[in-house]
């Protein structure tokens, strides 16, 4: 960390140059934008864009790019989310300084060709109509929409209808509108020369321009909701979310332990309760998950329609009874597998260069891995019991979907 370099360019663009004695070096831009910027009517934009701006850039097509990041050795990827949209790129350090010009081209420069929207097109309904065979994920589509009712809870592959109608110019020009420098993350880590890297950047992005527009506010769901979507499914699937500390909290720690007491593995509440000791279904889990400004928990398992109200009550009542009943056994197991993803991430040269730019979009500043570390040490039986007083799981958003469900009798939200 002391050898870090962290310089703003003019333009706005925050660049993050992390040395690590490594051979490979990986490279993390975080644009601002996302789903949630999506145009109304116009929804999976973001996540088409980030497709066909991969389709030939700075002069070259898609054979050319392919071709060019393969002689290097190259790997390019990332995402549309519901707040930001990353291009990751990882390499050789030796290959470092061509490759990143490559990524430039694809961000900067994409050609945006007409002839290569449609098969960006015909994949994303692809993905869309694949939904109907992932009923798990499905559920996780309705139940994010229905916990943030606003535009951050837009589907992000966007709809049949929104995806048939995109037109190429609309496309271009929303690409323009929100591919800005303002806000934007560049994180290099690995082995590389930090003031090279540092010049090469301002070389390739120095000219970029331009603000995005604000992203809306979260504004995720305050009251309890329970829906059902009804589908011709094998099993029952349930899902259940509710509000945590946002990722700029300090307690977000204690939020993390409270997520791996309920889903840390075999000796977890969930798991124990809910499979071992009932026998209700196969597979149930909680994950701790977050946007910039609020930070919420999802709950789901998949189960037969006899056991599903049964499933949906044990889930309730395991969250219900965890404030107050925490053990230190509980929260040491926790602990240790929260310091052992720690040490494995510190080990993943790309995820040193995807949680900075994402520390810095979200917290402006970078945390080290001993800050993270010593936050999860910090966290004992009674100060997690403590918090968990404070923030009680409760107004939950809950979504059920498959046939003949029927809600559990005398189990209120």
């Amino acid at each position: 960390m002391a050898n870090r370099i962290e310089r703003r360019l003019d333009n706005g663009l925050m660049v993050l140059i992390e040395p690590l004695n490594r051979p490979a070096v990986a490279t993390s831009l975080l644009l601002p934008t996302g789903a949630a910027a999506d145009p109304l009517g116009a929804e999976g934009s973001a996540n088409l864009l980030h497709a066909w701006c991969q389709r030939g850039a700075g002069g070259r097509d898609t054979r050319a790019v392919n071709e060019a990041l393969e002689n290097l050795g190259a790997r390019r990827g990332g995402g549309a989310a519901r707040e930001s949209t990353s291009w990751t790129l990882s390499c050789l350090g030796a290959d470092w300084s061509e490759a990143i010009a490559l990524l430039a081209d694809t961000v900067l420069d994409p050609t945006l060709p007409d002839d290569a929207l449609e098969p960006c097109r015909a994949l994303a309904l692809a993905e869309l109509a694949g939904l109907e065979d992932q009923p798990a994920q499905k559920l996780l589509v309705e139940l994010t929409r229905r916990y943030f009712p606003t535009a951050f809870g837009r589907q992000l592959m966007g709809t049949v209808e929104s995806v048939g109608a995109f037109s190429a110019d609309a496309l271009r020009a929303h690409q323009r509108a929100v591919c800005c420098p303002e806000g934007a993350v560049l994180s290099i880590a690995g082995g590389i020369d930090p003031d090279s890297a540092l010049a090469r950047v301002q070389a390739l992005f120095g000219d970029w321009a331009g603000q995005a527009t604000a992203l809306p506010p979260a504004e995720p769901r305050t009251e309890p909701l329970y829906e059902h979507v009804e589908a011709t499914t094998e099993q029952v699937h349930l899902g259940l979310m509710y509000g945590d500390v946002p990722p700029t909290d300090p307690l977000r720690y204690h939020g993390q332990m409270a997520v791996q007491v309920l889903s840390g593995g075999m000796g977890a509440r969930l798991f124990t309760e809910v499979r071992e000791k009932r026998g209700l279904c196969y597979s149930v889990g909680a994950s701790a998950l977050a946007v910039r400004s609020h930070g919420y928990v999802v709950v789901r398992a998949g189960t037969t329609t006899e056991r599903s109200a049964e499933t949906l009550e044990v889930m309730i009542g395991e969250l219900r009874r965890l404030p107050g009943t925490v053990t230190a056994d509980e929260v040491e197991r926790s602990r240790v597998r929260l310091l052992s993803n720690e040490v494995m991430n510190d080990e993943s040269t790309g995820s040193r260069a995807g949680r900075a730019a994402l520390d810095w979009l979200w917290l402006g500043r970078v945390r080290s891995p001993e800050e993270v570390r010593a936050g999860i040490e910090a966290v004992g039986a009674d100060s997690l019991n403590a918090y968990l007083a404070d923030h009680r799981p409760e107004r939950f958003t809950v979504a059920t979907l498959g046939a003949n469900f029927t809600w559990p009798a005398g189990l209120a939200l």
